[in-house]
C-alpha cells in the first residue's frame, strides 16, 4: 500500500534588520572614500615617528642614567659593559625607525601628490625639496643613514664613554662617541659621509646629532601633516560631516542601557525600560537634527544659464527606529 501523505516541509523566513542594513551601507560608503584612505596611511605614518621618537628618548633616557656625567668623576666601575650593550641595542632600534621613516613619509608623499605624467609635482620640486634636503639630505642625517647600513651589512655600532675636551669648553664634557675606523674599512660606506668622518678625527660623539636630527625631524613631520590637512581640506570636511552623521544615527541603531554593558550588570529596581527608551531617543534625535546634513554637489550651468546641482550618493539619513 502506498503512503500518499505528503510530508510537512519547513518553511525559512529571513529578514533583515533595515536599520542595521543602512548603518552598515553607509560605513562601507566611508570606508570607500579617499579621505578615509589617507587617515589610515597617516596612521601607519604616526606609528614609524611614534617608533623613531620613542627609541630616541628611550636612548637619551638610557644615556642620562650614566652616573656622575659632568662631575670629577671620570670612570664609575658599577657601569660597565652591560650599559654599553644596552645602549648598542638602543641604538640599533634608533637606527632602524630612522630608515623607515624616511621611506614611510615618501611613499605617502607620492601617493597624495602624484606624478604628472613623469615628472614629479609641483609641491614635491619646490617646497617639498627644499625641506627634505634641509632635513634628510645633511651630513649629519646622512651619517645615521649609513650607521644603519653599516648594521645591517656589518655589526652594530659601538659607543664608548669618554671624557671630551676642547677650546669651546670650559669643564670637560662626558661624551659616549663612535670610533669611525672600523666604518672607514667598510668598502660600503657612502662617498660623502666618508668625507664628513675623515675630517672629525678618530671618534665623533653621536649624542648631540641624534638630538638635532631628532629635533629636525619632528619639525618636518609637523610641517608635512600640515600641509596634508591643507591639501585633503575640502575633503576632510565632508568626510568628517558624513562621519558624524553616521555616529550620530549610529547611537539610535544599537541604543542600549548602560547598565547592560557592564559585567554582571543588572536591571536597576526601578528601571522603565519604554520609558528610558522613550527618553533616550527623543535626546539622540534632537542632536540628529541640529547635525543635520552636508554634501558638496557640483553645479552646472547650461547655455541658457539654467543651474542644476548635481547629485551626491551620500543622501540625509531619513530612517527612523522605532
Amino acid at each position: 500500500m502506498e503512503n500518499d501523505q505528503t510530508e510537512d516541509q519547513e518553511t525559512v523566513t529571513s529578514w533583515i534588520n533595515p536599520w542595521i542594513a543602512e548603518y552598515k551601507r553607509r560605513q562601507a560608503m566611508l570606508t570607500a572614500m579617499r579621505p578615509f584612505e589617507v587617515i589610515a596611511m597617516l596612521r601607519d605614518l604616526n606609528l614609524t615617528s611614534y617608533a623613531f621618537s620613542k627609541n630616541a628618548e628611550d636612548l637619551q633616557a638610557h644615556v642620562a642614567r650614566y652616573p656622575e656625567i659632568g662631575q670629577s668623576q671620570p670612570f664609575n666601575p658599577d657601569v660597565g659593559d652591560p650599559f654599553a650593550t644596552e645602549l648598542a641595542r638602543l641604538f640599533a632600534n634608533l637606527l632602524c625607525s630612522v630608515k623607515s621613516l624616511i621611506s614611510g613619509q615618501r611613499s605617502i608623499l607620492r601617493d597624495i601628490w602624484p606624478n604628472v605624467g613623469k615628472q614629479l609635482s609641483e609641491f614635491e620640486q619646490g617646497e617639498y625639496t627644499a625641506k627634505r634636503l634641509e632635513v634628510f639630505e645633511a651630513d649629519e642625517a646622512k651619517l645615521l643613514v649609513e650607521l644603519r647600513n653599516y648594521s645591517q651589512h656589518k655589526f652594530l655600532p659601538y659607543l664608548n664613554p669618554a671624557w671630551g675636551f676642547s677650546q669651546t669648553m670650559p669643564m670637560a664634557e662626558f661624551q659616549f662617541r663612535l670610533h669611525v675606523e672600523p666604518l672607514l674599512k667598510w668598502d660600503g660606506l657612502n662617498g660623502e659621509v666618508r668625507k664628513y668622518l675623515e675630517t672629525h678625527g678618530n671618534t665623533i660623539d653621536l649624542i648631540p646629532i641624534i638630538g638635532r636630527y631628532s629635533k629636525s625631524v619632528r619639525e618636518f613631520y609637523q610641517w608635512f601633516w600640515r600641509e596634508i590637512d591643507e591639501k585633503m581640506k575640502s575633503e576632510r570636511i565632508e568626510y568628517d560631516a558624513h562621519v558624524a552623521e553616521l555616529m550620530v544615527y549610529g547611537e539610535e541603531v544599537f541604543l542600549t542601557p548602560d547598565w547592560i554593558k557592564k559585567p554582571g550588570g543588572e536591571q536597576p529596581p526601578d528601571w522603565n525600560g519604554a520609558r528610558w527608551r522613550r527618553r533616550s531617543l527623543a535626546k539622540i534625535r534632537q542632536r540628529r537634527w541640529m547635525l543635520g546634513h552636508r554634501s558638496f554637489r557640483g553645479i552646472t550651468v547650461d547655455r541658457q544659464g539654467i543651474a542644476e546641482v548635481g547629485e551626491h550618493p551620500w543622501t540625509p539619513i531619513l530612517l527612523r527606529v522605532p
